[in-house]
């Protein structure tokens, strides 16, 4: 099938996991294997996209049928052009760092970091991700004044504009939680033409909430830290907008799509399955920790545990 898709056999409501029979296993890093977040993607060299990722081919264009203006309003699942734009995800986690891990690889060939207004990240190229460490139906991830929150999104253009680069949900204004911090690291490094035909890569750990209060003073000893174990299934999303236009007037609409796992995925919208996997013993971690001393388990044993 060209990724691990597999059925997790729930019965759920819509939306409850979007594809629906769509699993995607996140790579177990052993200790002192993780990756150093500088946005080389040299650790992620010995993982498959194939099995702990996706790629352009399987992705979904998202709000397309219902924007106007855009080039590929009416594309299906894995209608990239790959001389235009390609995309290739790779997912990891950590039970030593209880970090959750992913990296993402975005070739272009015109990147547009030029909106008016530096507020609106969304009319240039950019990257959205959400995370639902509960594993929940969309309906369920709460953002309303005074409840728990339980969904969160990481939205960035880069490089920054006007020094602006990052837009977090829910309460941007909360700053124990922006990049630098214990919860969200991103970093960034890209081959070619900063502003021409490049592939960026995207490096990210997040330290998963499994609840926050949605208040303006929340503090950062609020936060419920989610602790992640082998065999977890949670909800990661993603959104990946292609502008190849320079912004002009205030139209929003300029760019040629947005391309996500899940045909819902609009605004990053943590509603894909993601396994939190057994270390792979076929892998020869490039991280520091090296190959572990793991039983021999072959790949098509270890899916069958979580079918």
């Amino acid at each position: 099938l060209g990724i691990a898709a597999l059925s997790v056999g729930l019965s759920a409501p819509s939306l409850a996991h979007d594809p629906p029979d769509l699993l995607i296993p996140a790579a177990q890093f052993p200790a002192g294997a993780e990756p150093v977040i500088d946005g080389n993607p040299v650790e992620w060299a010995p993982i498959s996209v194939e099995t702990y990722g996706t790629v352009g081919e399987l992705l979904f264009p998202v709000g397309a049928a219902t924007k106007e203006g855009r080039v590929l309003e009416n594309a299906g699942q894995g209608e990239i052009n790959p001389a235009d734009f390609q995309i290739r995800h790779k997912l990891g986690w950590s039970p030593n760092t209880n970090k959750f891990y992913w990296l993402t690889e975005v070739f272009d060939d015109l990147h547009v970091v030029g909106r008016l207004d530096p507020g609106r990240f969304w009319v240039d190229d950019s990257i959205e991700y959400g995370f639902n460490f509960k594993h929940q139906a969309i309906d369920d991830q709460v953002y309303t004044e005074g409840d728990v929150s339980t969904q969160f999104t990481y939205k960035w253009t880069i490089p920054a504009l006007e020094g602006q680069y990052e837009f977090l949900n829910p309460r941007p204004e909360r700053t124990w939680l922006r990049d630098g911090t214990k919860w969200l690291n991103i970093e960034w490094t890209f081959e070619g033409e900063e502003f021409g035909e490049s592939t960026y890569f995207y490096e990210v750990s997040i330290t998963p909430i499994e609840e926050l209060p949605n208040t303006e003073g929340a503090t950062e000893d609020q936060a419920i830290e989610g602790i992640m174990q082998e065999g977890m299934i949670i909800h990661w999303g993603n959104m990946i907008s292609d502008t190849d236009d320079a912004f002009i007037g205030t139209a929003d609409q300029q760019r040629e799509t947005q391309w996500s796992t899940a045909p819902s995925g609009a605004a990053g919208r943590s509603v894909t399955d993601v396994l939190l996997a057994p270390i792979d013993p076929s892998i020869t971690f490039t991280g520091g920790g090296g190959a572990t001393s793991v039983e021999a388990a072959s790949w098509a044993r270890i899916k069958a545990q979580y079918q």
